[in-house]
């Protein structure tokens, strides 16, 4: 489930890469690049002793993951107010503190000597490693939980899997917050513990699936919509050249794909009005779908 969590994630961001152009859109790229980085350091690219070693051998590849994954969910949020069509963003003062106290926290642990996929529960009865992980718990469940409620008040289409897959995320915080309490607490792991660890990998990585799958299919839709309005500009466009009187017609048009469609259309019909252009019955039959979608405002075609 790790290696389909991070190769969602691959997916997301490989969509996502227009959207660094567009500041409705980058957190979501952000989010997912974070998140590849975050997965990453679990071993399911690379082998986690090579990235450790790497990194100095003091198992640094614990706080990478920590502060990848905090950051991932803090930009993740940002994103899903976008979606719901908030413009509120989240203060990036916050986001410091937070990854701050981490780092703080992880330098605090006496030893940094172990096996990096062992290393943080091998640790836990030491106070500075359980405060690094409630830390980072906290903020990723504060962060999972505050997507839910922007979503919350209408939830329709892939909103279900986002609200589905924060929930899951939600619900592996908790089980992870009883997992190293009860290792602090009873100065080991215990069957109870490994439990909840199970628990928590069963549910998060899910989680981070139907996240990255919500987004993707968003993307998908909106590229499918991207690519159909540029096809209606070309269509357009070769009606519009017909018309030689004042030279042919720009091969560019500012705006976004539905703009420039729309300005297309209108340079048609301008020129038909005027007698410059006859269009042929089936040209007249697209024109009239085209209005029509202009008007209902619909991305696709129905």
């Amino acid at each position: 489930m790790i290696a389909a969590a991070f190769w969602a994630v691959v997916g997301l961001l490989l969509l996502r890469v227009d959207a660094l152009a567009s500041a409705e859109r980058r957190p979501a790229f952000f989010a997912a690049a974070l998140g590849v980085v975050g997965i990453s350091t679990v071993g399911v690219v690379w082998p986690v002793d090579d990235i450790d070693a790497a990194l100095g051998d003091v198992n640094a590849i614990d706080l990478v993951q920590v502060l990848a994954a905090t950051a991932a969910f803090w930009f993740l949020r940002d994103a899903t107010r976008a979606h719901t069509g908030s413009a509120a963003r989240s203060r990036l003062r916050w986001l410091v503190a937070v990854l701050l106290v981490e780092t703080v926290t992880f330098v605090a642990i006496p030893d940094h000597v172990g096996e990096p996929t062992t290393y943080v529960h091998e640790h836990l009865h030491l106070p500075a490693t359980w405060v690094h992980i409630v830390v980072y718990m906290l903020a990723m469940g504060w962060f999972a939980a505050d997507s839910i409620r922007v979503l919350l008040p209408r939830v329709r289409g892939a909103d279900v899997l986002f609200v589905i897959g924060f929930a899951l995320v939600v619900l592996s915080v908790v089980a992870e917050l009883v997992d190293v309490t009860a290792v602090f607490v009873a100065g080991g792991q215990t069957g109870f513990s490994r439990a909840m660890l199970v628990t928590f990998n069963s549910l998060f990585y899910p989680g981070l699936v139907g996240i990255a799958l919500a987004h993707g299919w968003r993307t998908v839709r909106r590229l499918s919509s991207t690519l159909s309005w540029r096809a209606v500009s070309v269509r357009l466009f070769l009606i519009s050249a017909r018309d030689r009187s004042d030279g042919p017609p720009a091969l560019r048009v500012p705006g976004g794909p539905e703009v420039a469609a729309a300005q297309r259309y209108i340079e048609v019909r301008d020129k038909i009005v005027a007698g410059r252009l006859e269009a042929t019955e089936n040209e007249e039959h697209f024109l009239r779908r085209v209005d029509a979608r202009l008007a209902s405002g619909v991305s696709a075609w129905a």
